[in-house]
């Protein structure tokens, strides 16, 4: 249900931070510290992870190995230079998921341990996910040395609960090539801004819209296949899908779902296999074939003519509570590739809609806002 914005908290020398986002083409990246002295690593900022994971310098059990799994050049953690790195592994056994969404039939293993964690100017002890590489990455160097898990959950182990935010809000909004920001001035230049501890009311047109989230199983068989299974996501009821004024058929048997994500798997209009027929057609689109797409999706690509682009139905959502609409205009679901508009569409399952993964596109013009404390998604159109 939509309600009220949930109440705050203020504990004392906590601070809000805004952590600026680089695009990549996994997603965004931002700085984190870990341990001490505190080693200064590039994390990618995940909605839909549940922790921080880090590479260390471990390859298939041994710390000495670490260059017979990684490159030279990638950026790891070393834990044997951080004086308060300790070992969990008595409280948390080893955890492996195959598959998984970051390596997916390779192993994702971690070990458990706890160091100090830094993120601007909060510090706290949080638990790790600490790599235990398994199989040979030195071929492909990642653009980050670990992933910024935040999705809802860990209560008694993130920074709003130890006290390290004043609130319990984390904030993002997306400064995207195209947009009337132009100098990306909202966004200190950067690519994007995850406010962590807080959100910024002066970047708000309106007021926000407060949605509960949703356990919505099919996350795990449809979008994020993990073994064993996560279910831990933003993810709101999708009631409604429109081109323009035609209502599109959502999945009668399973509902629908949102999951909010501003990874690359979040890049893309959400659509159903039906829907995106639908917009082919409404669009008049040729199939294209295209070396460097604008999304990771498994479906056809379709390029449009670029002069008829304003003429477009727009994208429309809505979500359980509320009868707001939320658009997506055709601008900001056509991308220009290689000097062709094509239609930056991602699609899931078979048929009518089941679920979609709501970030980057999504996201374009307007401010998303997530509370760890009352497990909500707050929506608001972004003042520009």
């Amino acid at each position: 249900m939509v309600g009220a914005s949930p109440a705050r908290q203020r504990p004392e020398k906590a601070a809000s931070y805004d952590l600026p986002l680089t695009w990549s083409p996994f997603g965004f990246v931002g700085n984190v510290s870990i341990g001490t002295p505190p080693q200064l690593l590039p994390s990618f900022v995940d909605w839909t992870w549940i922790n921080q994971y880090i590479f260390t310098t471990t390859c298939q059990g041994d710390p000495e190995r670490t260059y017979d799994c990684f490159a030279k050049d990638q950026a790891i953690f070393n834990q044997s230079l951080s004086s308060t790195f300790r070992n969990q592994s008595a409280l948390y056994p080893s955890r492996t998921w195959n598959p998984n969404h970051f390596f997916f039939y390779e192993d994702l293993t971690v070990d458990h341990a706890s160091d100090i964690f830094t993120v601007g100017p909060s510090s706290s002890r949080i638990t790790l996910q600490a790599a235990d590489q398994q199989f040979d990455l030195s071929d492909h160097p990642y653009p980050f040395a670990g992933v910024y898990g935040l999705s809802p959950v860990f209560k008694t182990d993130n920074a709003w609960s130890s006290g390290s935010w004043p609130e319990p809000f984390v904030a993002f909004h997306y400064c995207y090539n195209g947009s009337v920001d132009v100098s990306k001035s909202t966004c200190k230049g950067y690519d994007g801004l995850q406010t962590l501890g807080g959100y910024n009311k002066s970047l708000i047109d309106g007021h926000l819209l407060w949605y509960d989230i949703e356990f919505f199983p099919e996350v795990n068989t449809v979008d994020f296949v993990y073994e064993p299974a996560i279910y831990n996501y933003w993810t709101l009821n999708l009631t409604s899908l429109s081109l323009g004024d035609r209502v599109q058929a959502l999945n009668q048997s399973t509902g629908a779902g949102a999951v909010f994500d501003h990874a690359s798997y979040g890049r893309g209009a959400p659509l159903s296999v039906n829907a995106y027929e639908e917009l082919v057609s409404a669009t008049a689109a040729t199939s294209i074939t295209l070396d460097s797409p604008p999304n990771n999706g498994n479906q056809s690509f379709y390029q449009v003519d670029c002069a008829n682009v304003d003429t477009f139905p727009p994208i429309r959502y809505q979500f359980g509570g509320s009868e707001r609409v939320w658009e997506i205009i055709p601008s900001n679901y056509v991308e220009v590739v290689n000097e062709t508009c094509v239609l930056n569409v991602r699609t899931l399952g078979d048929g009518d809609f089941i679920v979609g993964n709501f970030g980057e596109t999504f996201a374009k013009d307007k401010y998303i806002v997530f509370d760890f404390e009352k497990n909500k998604v707050g929506l608001a159109d972004l003042k520009l």
